[in-house]
């Protein structure tokens, strides 16, 4: 008592907090296996069959009070019942596994590769407690039959496989939330509630040459079936949302690898990697009506993710604001009939301003400045695509280089291309704080007013506005190594120390970007998504550089 609670409701009170805490958990993993190995001639066979089990239990309450009576008395007793809360839960996830794997080895060029497996697990609805998967794969090693000159490896390789991924524990369950002591329905339960299948083709090829290149390419194309997702339901089922198979995500994506010795030397050595990719996904179909996900959990709040069928997963949907004149006068067209928005007016009476939106003819710089939006032929502002959150590729450049007693590493890592909404710079907006409002050293035929801004914030509803590149390119690690001389340590001890390096690294050092926020590199809708496809900058804290010493000792 008379410590100021931070957090919470209870920021301002000053009359103290108590609460006590429990949780167990009890995982459990058993698993048979029998192994085949045999080899007949010069054909190699090995076989594993395997039942593997698992339980994960587990259980907590917690409760707690406010605003103790007496000071120095730290009891339950002590606090005012009105303020008293508490909280339970427990669970358990239990699953078995049944899989055969059964491969093949031919005069080691010919390579093959089986498996079968039925998964089993309370993460199902009950109708659909048991899934089958597979994998088949093989590769040959061309240049075991092949001479070809500079080239020591060339093997190519191609599997076909499934696999699952299981839906929330929650998921299957009917929920409720408890409002003023009484249930409201939220989620609706599912007992037909599948896993994701997860269908993959891959076909890959490897070749090393010269002596000191190696490359990989691989190509594979992904469907993700019966997509697991929590769908909003209609206000007449009386449960908000319903996890459901909703149907299928394309993913195509093309990987490269390049790496090269490009010193070998006794005193000094030098190796790169070059890593390449391009991904993308693409909902194919969708067997529930179209919605949008990325909402903040506000009333109203739309989202900013349009999940339907043939859309591009990562583009980001929001109102436009026009930026030629040929979209403009396009508009004006559909919208210049009696009564709509633009009757008797024509191109001439708009232009595009300094930050390139049309608006008004000769309103720019007064309080009368204010984009043009795009509208349906009602006269109602379109909701569309606006941009992609997808890069164009991704690369990354990583090198060792190491001279006597000393190793260098340094990873270079560029994104390029692929857009972040910033809602940060949109809520500045809101409270007139963004650096884009400051009109100091401005031209004046360039300079805006409150009400200009206030207009692209847009009663915070998403807009083209507050979409920025996020291309960039980090060092995302260095890292500096010393070895102390191993003929010095063998006459210390005995050599009893065998090795002994020093070492600092550091991460996330430097970034060039042109993305105002703190960083590209910015997470997704309230911590569900991630930043490859889903950038969405929410008042993210800036990534670490972090900068670390080590001192390594074997013995």
């Amino acid at each position: 008592k008379g410590y100021l609670i931070l957090g919470g409701a209870a920021v301002n009170q000053t009359g103290g907090e108590l609460w006590k805490s429990n949780g167990q958990q009890l995982s459990q993993v058993m698993q048979f296996t029998t192994n085949f190995n045999k080899q007949f001639g010069e054909l190699i066979t090995r076989a594993k069959l395997s039942y593997l089990y698992e339980s994960n239990a587990w259980k907590s309450f917690s409760t707690g009070g406010r605003e103790f009576g007496a000071t120095g008395v730290p009891t339950f007793g002590n606090t005012d019942p009105s303020t008293s809360y508490n909280s339970s839960g427990s669970g358990e996830i239990r699953a078995e596994n049944v899989f055969a794997i059964f491969d093949v080895d031919y005069k080691a060029k010919y390579i093959g590769s089986f498996l079968y497996r039925i998964d089993g697990a309370s993460q199902f609805g009950a109708e659909e407690r048991y899934n089958s998967y597979f994998r088949v794969s093989g590769a040959y090693r061309i240049s075991e039959d092949v001479s070809i000159p500079g080239i020591d490896e060339f093997k190519i390789r191609s599997s076909y496989g499934t696999a699952g991924h299981r839906p929330p524990w929650t998921a299957q369950y009917e929920t409720f939330n408890i409002v003023g002591g009484v249930p409201v329905m939220n989620n609706f339960g599912n007992a037909f509630l599948k896993p994701t299948t997860i269908k993959e083709f891959e076909v890959a090829t490897n070749i090393d040459f010269l002596n000191r290149f190696s490359f990989e390419f691989i190509y594979s194309k992904t469907n993700a079936e019966d997509q697991h997702w929590q769908v909003p339901l209609a206000a007449s089922a009386g449960f908000r949302t319903q996890w459901q198979n909703m149907g299928t995500l394309t993913s195509t994506s093309y990987e490269s690898t390049l790496g090269a010795q490009l010193v070998q030397k006794t005193d000094f050595t030098w190796r790169a990697n070059l890593t390449f990719d391009r991904i993308r996904q693409e909902i194919t179909k969708l067997n529930v009506a179209p919605f949008t996900t990325g909402a903040r959990g506000n009333a109203g709040d739309p989202g900013s993710f349009f999940i339907t069928e043939g859309a591009v997963f990562g583009a980001f949907s929001g109102e436009y604001f026009l930026r030629s004149m040929a979209e403009m006068a396009s508009q004006i067209d559909m919208l210049s009939g009696p009564g709509q928005r633009y009757v008797g007016k024509t191109i001439a009476d708009y232009t595009l301003n300094s930050d390139g939106y049309v608006i008004p003819l000769g309103t720019e710089g007064t309080k009368f400045e204010i984009p043009v939006k795009e509208f349906d032929e009602k006269g109602v502002p379109v909701i569309k695509e606006i941009g992609d959150a997808n890069p164009k590729f991704r690369m990354a450049l990583a090198n060792s280089i190491t001279f006597k007693n000393f190793t260098l590493y340094t990873l270079f890592d560029w994104k390029n291309g692929g857009q972040i909404y910033s809602l940060t710079n949109q809520w500045m907006y809101r409270d007139n704080r963004s650096a884009d409002m400051d009109q100091f050293g401005k031209p004046e035929n360039e300079k805006k007013t409150i009400d200009y801004y206030k207009a692209l914030y847009n009663v915070n509803t998403y807009n083209n506005h507050f979409l920025e590149d996020g291309s960039y390119l980090k060092v995302r690690e260095l890292a500096f190594y010393y070895s102390v001389n191993k003929d010095l340590l063998r006459r210390v001890m005995n050599g009893f120390v065998k090795e002994v390096r020093f070492g600092v690294a550091g991460r996330n050092l430097y970034t060039i970007t042109q993305y105002k926020g703190f960083d590209p590199e910015v997470g997704s809708t309230e911590g569900n998504g991630d930043n490859t496809i889903q950038a969405w900058d929410e008042f993210s804290y800036p990534n670490f550089r972090t900068v670390s010493g080590s001192i390594e000792i074997k013995f």
